[in-house]
């Protein structure tokens, strides 16, 4: 019998459903990072005083998001670099960052010049760098910690 995407996939869902397929064991260094990026977003809630910094609420528990004003996606350096991260409530964070990205970037550097020129030298830095390595993040966790 030949092997298609589509047999792989009812194979799979099949396994899934009966519990059989086992998840991925994370890396070391993905577990570091996630664990960098935690501290991080704590580190930043605490210094912005658990008060949404858009429309300055106090949050709490699952309503207190830390936000990241350059995108993981886009530099995962600054991922974990507490200016790069502001405390948001729920609903600012996500249907207005998330929902008008054209006026969430202005908003932030008026708001925070000098954190948005620090942010923007930082990217520039990180483009001449290579992958990060699992030291960067240790190095991390330390200073946060």
């Amino acid at each position: 019998m030949g092997w298609s995407i589509t047999r792989i996939s009812q194979e799979d869902n099949q396994e899934r459903s009966a519990g059989t397929v086992k998840k991925r064991k994370k890396s070391l260094k993905t577990k570091l990072k996630i664990k960098a990026i935690t501290l991080a977003k704590l580190r930043a809630k605490e210094r912005d005083g658990y008060i949404c910094q858009k429309c300055d609420k106090e949050v709490s528990g699952r309503n207190c998001h830390g936000s990241h004003v350059i995108p993981v996606s886009q530099d995962g350096r600054l991922a974990c670099d507490i200016l790069n991260i502001k405390a948001m409530c729920t609903h600012c964070h996500m249907f207005w960052w998330h929902k008008d990205p054209l006026a969430a970037q202005p908003w932030f550097k008026s708001k925070f010049p000098d954190r948005w020129k620090y942010l923007q030298k930082e990217r520039i830095k990180n483009l001449k760098k290579g992958a990060i390595q699992i030291s960067f993040y240790e190095q991390i966790l330390e200073e946060l910690g």
